[in-house]
């Protein structure tokens, strides 16, 4: 009771409390590539899927479909841009977390904000709590790797972090913030069997669409007082007994308001699986070292942490395939949002000769390597040259972090199809001005 009373005292206070000068540098850098994500992914199957089942619904139209002027319920404004946030892979992720925080937790506190008309100074701080909690309540679980587990800490973490966020917006107290807990609890669900999804689909709504709407809807119970038990985190049948592996409870409160997770996020470079992040590190190292022509190529070796393999190897969907992406990138030179998502390039001819020369190798010792997700690939020339890398600590992890000019560029690359000026014009007010969500919302209206 102790940790729970500890950590509800901390949600009900957490807007009260100014962030860190880099956390909310930090929140804003998230922010924005949250966004990113969702006007990029709005315009694949996920996102489209989401965004149409969203304005059948209808409902009170309190919070907006991002890149539309549409605006749907919260809870469904949640679920349509946390599944666009997934859709594409280039949202953040925590890898002590073992989840994707900001596509579920960003679109939570922008639905709530909106409706509740918040302040851009409460929006930060409610999404750097959600990633607190987030990442606190993976972590308690004991999970030593994802196969140790049948439940999905992608769908875990992100309802906790997107209910907290929300909950904090309502400006819940104490007590209610019990309720919120259990209600999030109660709806705490997801199964690792989304690594099977083809389609990304299913994998976007278990990472983000469900999460998201879930946390909405806990926090919205909780601020209209339903009310629950005491005791949902660590009383008998609570989410710790049913759900955890080596449980540690005192990692939920260790540190609250003096580290802040959001600050140990990591930033995608390539908008690809977050295993595949190291190898393409790896190539584009590679290609630096030496100009060559794929035809030159006898054997390429790649090296991928065995506890990620069967994540990305040999897998049906282009961008998180770890083959086609590393075949990808070493013919075309380049790596950008519009190779990554051409289905055309998956059965390309030279892709695919080049793709062929490929052993993928799951590695013991990458597992247990240190900083995680590391990866090493090897290219044999016809003349029994070599070129390889070891790519370990991976950019945009906090270990190798990605500077402001950097994600800024991410952004515009992402985004080249949307007009300039805008798109300019949407940095400048997420990562340097004290905007209105009002304004924010009208800005991301992309007519396109």
């Amino acid at each position: 009771m102790d940790i729970q009373q500890e950590l509800t005292k901390y949600i009900a206070s957490a807007i009260h409390n100014e962030l860190p000068e880099v956390t909310q540098k930090n929140t804003r850098f998230h922010l924005l590539d949250t966004l990113v994500a969702i006007l990029t992914g709005r315009l694949l199957p996920p996102g489209k899927k989401a965004f149409e089942f969203a304005k059948s619904q209808g409902g009170n139209p309190e919070s907006t479909l991002i890149g539309n002027d549409i605006k749907v319920s919260a809870i469904h404004a949640g679920l349509s841009n946390g599944m666009a946030a997934h859709a594409d892979e280039t949202d953040d992720t925590h890898t002590n977390g073992r989840f994707h925080p900001g596509c579920a937790i960003v679109p939570a506190a922008l639905a709530i904000a909106e409706k509740e008309n918040s302040s851009h100074s409460d929006l930060l701080k409610a999404i750097a709590l959600g990633y607190d909690v987030g990442v606190r309540i993976n972590m308690s679980m004991g999970y030593k790797t994802p196969k140790t587990t049948i439940f999905a800490t992608h769908s875990i973490g992100t309802i906790f972090g997107a209910a907290v966020a929300a909950g904090s917006l309502l400006k819940l107290n104490q007590e209610q913030c019990n309720y919120l807990l259990s209600y999030t609890i109660q709806q705490t669900s997801g199964l690792a069997c989304w690594n099977r999804d083809k389609e990304h689909i299913e994998k976007a709504f278990v990472f983000s669409g469900m999460t998201t709407r879930n946390g909405i809807y806990s926090a919205l119970l909780a601020k209209e007082n339903f009310t629950s038990v005491e005791d949902p985190l660590l009383g008998h049948r609570g989410l710790l007994e049913a759900f955890a592996h080596n449980p540690k409870p005192e990692i939920i409160i260790k540190d609250l308001g003096a580290v802040f997770e959001i600050d140990n996020t990591s930033i995608k470079k390539w908008c690809v699986g977050s295993p595949i992040q190291a190898i393409l590190d790896a190539i584009e190292a590679i290609l630096k070292q030496k100009q060559f022509d794929h035809k030159e190529i006898k054997e390429i070796k790649i090296d991928i942490p065995s506890d990620r393999f069967d994540i990305v190897s040999d897998r049906s969907i282009p961008n998180i395939c770890a083959q086609h992406l590393a075949a990808l990138y070493i013919v075309k030179k380049t790596i950008g949002y519009n190779e990554v998502h051409d289905e055309k390039l998956f059965t390309d001819k030279e892709v695919l000769e080049v793709r062929k020369k490929i052993i993928a190798v799951p590695s013991e010792e990458l597992a247990i390597a240190r900083p995680e997700r590391q990866a090493k690939v090897k290219i044999v020339f016809n003349d029994n040259s070599e070129l390889s890398h070891h790519a370990k600590a991976v950019r945009g992890t906090p270990d190798n972090p990605m500077n402001e000019e950097e994600i800024s560029n991410k952004a515009k690359e992402l985004l080249k199809s949307h007009p300039k000026d805008q798109v300019d014009r949407l940095i400048q007010l997420v990562l340097h001005e004290d905007f209105k969500i009002k304004d924010l919302m009208a800005v991301l209206n992309f007519k396109i």
